[in-house]
């Protein structure tokens, strides 16, 4: 009896000769690449143990976006406060939240951006549990095929994202930090220190093949690291209304400016899809975050 793994993120083949396992890998890449089996499973598995854990579980199901907008629960043009529920999904802490830094609780003094609400604020999540999950020290952020926004004309531009209360001008510096688990990737923006005029100064963004990219508003990208899919990665993000500073798993990847005479920065992370469709179901992990804590 053949045993296959998803080994980060390789497939290893118990039994067979290894001229057998390069065809066999070969074949179950072909298979990879024609399905979505990896943005629906990832494992870590042990095969001396035969023990296969998955960063999570689901609880009921998902309709798809054509019926969520047949309910008249998200109306197009007007926000929406009633939101719209989703399966609840049960995050696996062990495989996610592998740090002590991963492990801080959720900041209380946050609001979410969903498809029909701009500013949903926590005594409201829960209507908006589609998108938008907590469990233990980890945000849970949806997105499904086909999704747009609703509550205004812009096209496109899907997102979850959650975002701080804390705003600010130049001036003194201010620090966001945070443990990302790309689970079902999906091209886009997952941070943004962005102001309310000025639009974004630094953001990071990720890939199809979970690579995750330093992007610069004024500047030169930097890819910061590679094929990240179901491997926590943390990262701390430094700015003072002009300057900024950005680090990953504690090692300082880039640095920059960019002017914001007017509005207010503050600190947005989730999933932003901006311009781009949603081609395939989406989800990111976000655990451990603190906003002006110590790190």
């Amino acid at each position: 009896m053949l045993k296959y793994a998803v080994v980060s993120p390789r497939w290893e083949i118990q039994g067979l000769p290894r001229w057998h396992q390069v065809i066999h890998e070969a074949l179950i890449l072909e298979f990879i690449m024609k399905t979505t089996f990896l943005t629906t499973l990832f494992c870590i598995f042990s095969v001396q143990a035969g023990i296969c854990e998955t960063l999570y579980t689901k609880a009921g199901s998902d309709p798809d976006f054509d019926k969520v907008k047949a309910s008249g629960k998200l109306p197009q043009g007007k926000t929406s406060s009633e939101g719209f529920t989703g399966s609840t999904i049960r995050v696996n802490h062990e495989l996610v939240e592998t740090t002590p830094e991963s492990k801080r609780p959720i900041p209380t003094a946050i609001k979410i951006h969903t498809l029909g609400n701009a500013g949903v604020p926590r005594d409201g999540f829960k209507k908006w549990s589609r998108w938008y999950q907590e469990d233990g020290s980890t945000q849970v952020f949806r997105l499904f095929k086909d999704e747009v926004n609703t509550r205004n004309e812009r096209e496109n531009a899907a997102r979850i994202e959650a975002f701080s209360e804390l705003n600010w001008k130049e001036g003194a510096w201010h620090e966001w930090s945070g443990t990302f688990t790309i689970v079902k990737p999906h091209e886009g923006s997952i941070f943004q220190s962005k102001n309310s005029e000025n639009d974004w100064a630094v953001q990071i963004y990720i890939h199809d093949n979970g690579n995750v990219t330093l992007n610069h508003r004024r500047g030169e990208d930097r890819s910061i690291a590679r094929e990240m899919i179901g491997k926590p990665f943390r990262i701390r993000v430094r700015d003072n209304g002009l300057k900024y500073e950005v680090y990953l798993n504690g090692e300082k990847m880039g640095e920059g400016s960019y002017k914001r005479p007017a509005g207010k920065t503050g600190f947005r992370w989730g999933m932003y899809m901006g311009k781009k469709p949603v081609r395939q179901d989406a989800m990111l992990f976000v655990s451990g975050v603190t906003i002006d804590g110590k790190d």
